[in-house]
């Protein structure tokens, strides 16, 4: 399943998701490879437009094989659009292509702009006044304002984040502005490999997120893995409706080969084969 752990601080956003995916019947391991988190810059890029991290836990590979993360940034690439008609669009999507599957998929959304902080998402999930739990045939959408420093667990990981005391030891760290955000990016994939030893759907190595509020800092992203583990090297981003996610793969791929002497000189960008990857899902 997941682990989705995000705060809202002073100096930004964080959002650390791990890579696991479980088959929900039997818990055996499908895939511990995963990408589950997106970034998304919205205009205008250089006047504090709205900032946005992303992380789904559900049903992680739809029918036909395609991850629902790259589904997820299909659907809201191309067309530069403000956030709330994004969000519309994404949630008639889901709606027209993914409530009939009438499989859970929770999307988280953590928003950064320049004078107030958001937090919400879309969910197929509905309860009953008495908490019973189903899949509800359409999606829903929430957003609210942040009145102070927050933070969130959610997945299947949640439970024993909240059980286990993890996010009472977040807290003391919420108004606290780092010396630099990777010591806190740090803490939650240390909260993410301890939960993992008690959660089996949980990977112990995780994708963690940075976004800054102000010029302090600057915008981060990385894997955490210790000796023996790997994750994929994927920067799932949109700026600005242009999908960069695999066209910085290919790059890596490409200076990776050219530094080890496969090749001899970096190739041209294909105009058609890129073109194709920036159209929005249909």
């Amino acid at each position: 399943m997941t682990l989705i752990l995000g705060m809202s601080k002073p100096e930004g956003i964080y959002l650390s998701v791990d890579y696991r995916v479980t088959d929900a019947r039997t818990q055996a391991l499908v895939d511990d490879a995963s990408v589950k988190s997106l970034t998304v810059h919205y205009p205008p890029l250089d006047n504090g437009g709205p900032k946005v991290l992303m992380g789904f836990t559900g049903v992680a590979i739809l029918p036909d094989g395609t991850p629902t993360m790259t589904w997820v940034r299909e659907t809201l690439r191309g067309e530069t659009e403000v956030i709330d008609q994004s969000m519309a669009h994404l949630r008639a999507r889901l709606n027209r292509d993914m409530a009939r599957l009438r499989a859970p998929l929770i999307i988280n959304v953590l928003v950064l702009e320049k004078d107030r902080r958001l937090f919400g998402g879309l969910s197929n999930i509905s309860r009953s006044p008495v908490g019973q739990v189903s899949v509800a045939r359409e999606f829903g959408y929430v957003m609210r304002e942040l009145d102070d420093w927050s933070m969130f667990a959610n997945g299947s990981g949640a439970e024993v984040a909240l059980t286990g005391g993890h996010l009472a030891r977040l807290q003391p760290h919420l108004g606290v502005v780092p010396r630099e955000p990777v010591n806190h990016m740090k803490l939650l994939a240390t909260i993410n490999r301890r939960i993992a030893t008690n959660d089996r759907r949980v990977s112990p190595f995780c994708h963690v997120s940075f976004i800054n509020a102000d010029d302090r800092f600057g915008p981060t992203s990385r894997a955490f893995v210790e000796n023996g583990e790997s994750a994929p090297f994927n920067m799932s981003m949109l700026l600005g409706g242009i999908d960069l996610t695999e066209m910085m793969s290919d790059f890596m791929n490409h200076s990776q080969a050219f530094f080890n002497g496969e090749i001899s000189e970096l190739p041209e960008p294909d105009p058609a084969e890129m073109n194709e990857r920036l159209k929005r899902r249909p």
